[in-house]
């Protein structure tokens, strides 16, 4: 289960927030926009990447979240090669903004590089 453990106001009139989303081992931070998350707030849906570059296929089976300056560098599991939905645990990442190579299977580990995270 993703549960909201922080929420950052950005700008409250405008309902814009930084949160931080964790399943108790993986977490994540994500920009909301017209957010009406609470801290504590249960998450199941699915998070959007957006400018995604050097996508690999990864021959280490696990997850790993890495962030340097505002950029994340995650590895994870292809679980919807169709709709190019990664899973980290129990987080998934919709990366069909990226361009996943064809080689790349279902249920192959892949990498990238993701500038931007965002709850829609």
């Amino acid at each position: 289960m993703v549960i909201v453990k922080k929420v950052n106001w950005i700008d409250e009139d405008s309902r814009e927030a930084d949160i931080l989303l964790s399943d108790g081992v993986y977490s994540i931070e994500c920009f909301c926009s017209d957010c009406n998350l609470s801290e504590g707030d249960v998450f199941s849906d699915i998070l959007y990447g957006f400018n995604i570059k050097n996508i690999v296929k990864s021959f280490n089976e696990e997850y790993v979240i890495d962030k340097k300056d505002d950029n994340y560098h995650i590895q994870g599991k292809l679980v919807d090669v169709e709709n190019g939905v990664l899973q980290i645990g129990e987080l998934k990442i919709d990366l069909s903004d990226g361009n996943i190579p064809k080689d790349i299977k279902q249920n192959d580990y892949i990498e990238a590089d993701i500038s931007r995270i965002d709850i829609y």
